[in-house]
């Protein structure tokens, strides 16, 4: 009797360390076998709130190395804060223009112990105390037209940002052709301290409409586009999407290496006009009420140009343990594979995700972020209702 209790505690024990195990795997290993499964362990919708609490319109998500998470609602003005176990905590900030105030807060960044965050209307960038304590605020604004593209935070705090150049005061009477795409290290203050990249993307025209009698920025959709990543370790990705391939950057010592896949293009069709102009949302303000209209207007239709072939990818994005996923364009157009890079060793395997969707612009939206071993993910209903939705990474099987 003895005996047999004894081994079915060394049985229990090799499972209960072989679930262990399993729970650990390095995701490298994991994309080894071609195909990630995400399987939901939390979700947080409107009903874990206190009262008079909802999620409004969550934009940026960031993971602190407590675990905590945070995410920038912009239409509520504030960031809502979740414990690791998705567990409401507290907001950080309320509408205005003053300090420690939001208006439309985008993105939200956690570096050298500070808590980052860019907002669309006040048009700066104000950091925070791992406590939510105000510290100081920089205007950051990308000129008239501009585009704030992206922004994180490296390790010791300082902030790498990507965003497209707009036009200064008074200096619209020649439109380009191209614009300036670019990548920047700045401080924790978030003053400049170099660039760290910088191209000429054709990604828009700016229209003139006259029943609006003002421009209007139209989107080049699948046009080559530069796409930035930063690794947990603090090592910049970037590249243009003309080739399925990209660069890595210490933000001090400069380019490290580069890694390219080969790559087909796959030829543009109607199908693909019809599915951009499908997903096109415009927001516009009639008598200071907000209205997104469901399909774009003729001008839109009209000034709209395409390639004659479709980018090698679609975006960038890096896992919690440092390995960079590029959001590849397949002859398919699957929204669900894509190909993972080590930036020691280079490109470890192609991979399909399983067990939920992943639309066409993961690699690209705020509402997406690794942490460790999981995968964090603002998801909306047919009714337009978010959730903040936790995923863990395995082997599909």
């Amino acid at each position: 009797m003895r005996k047999k209790a004894i081994a079915a505690a060394a049985l229990w024990a090799t499972i209960f360390v072989s679930a262990a195990t399993a729970q650990i795997r390095p995701l490298a290993d994991v994309y080894k076998t071609g195909r990630v499964k995400l399987i939901e362990e939390v979700r947080v919708s409107d009903k874990a709130f206190p009262a008079g609490i909802v999620f409004q319109n969550p934009r940026g998500v960031a993971a602190d190395a407590k675990g905590r998470v945070y995410v920038a609602d912009a239409d509520a003005h504030h960031l809502k804060v979740f414990g690791a176990n998705g567990k409401f905590l507290r907001t950080i900030g309320r509408k205005g223009q003053g300090p420690g105030e939001f208006q439309g807060p985008e993105f939200v960044e956690i570096g050298g112990g500070r808590i980052y965050v860019w907002e669309s209307m006040n048009r700066r960038i104000s950091a925070f105390d791992a406590e939510g304590k105000f510290i100081t605020s920089t205007p950051f604004n990308p000129g008239a037209f501009g585009v704030f593209i992206r922004m994180r935070a490296l390790p010791d705090g300082r902030l790498v940002v990507y965003y497209e150049r707009g036009f200064a005061e008074g200096s619209m009477t020649r439109v380009p052709d191209s614009q300036d795409r670019v990548v920047e290290l700045l401080s924790a203050e978030a003053k400049l301290i170099r660039t760290l990249y910088e191209r000429k993307v054709r990604s828009s025209r700016l229209a003139w409409v006259a029943e609006l009698s003002r421009y209007v920025r139209v989107p080049f959709p699948y046009h080559p586009a530069v796409a930035m990543e930063v690794t947990p370790a603090g090592l910049v990705a970037v590249g243009l999407s003309d080739k399925n391939g990209f660069e890595v950057l210490d933000p001090d010592q400069g380019r490290l290496a580069a890694f390219s896949r080969p790559y087909q293009p796959v030829r543009l069709t109607e199908k693909d006009k019809q599915d951009h102009f499908g997903r096109f949302r415009m927001t516009v303000f009639k008598d200071n009420i907000k209205t997104v209209l469901p399909k774009p207007p003729e001008y839109i239709v009209k000034d709209t140009e395409f390639p004659d072939v479709l980018p090698a990818f679609r975006g960038l994005i890096a896992d919690g343990e440092g390995s960079l996923w590029v959001h590849v364009y397949v002859e398919s157009r699957a929204t669900n594979v894509f190909d993972v890079f080590d930036l020691k060793n280079g490109f470890l395997a192609r991979i399909t995700v399983e067990g939920a969707s992943v639309g066409h612009d993961f690699a690209n939206s705020l509402s997406n972020r690794f942490a460790g071993g999981a995968l964090w993910m603002i998801e909306r209903d047919e009714d337009g209702y978010a959730s903040l939705v936790k995923y863990h990474l395995t082997a599909a099987r």
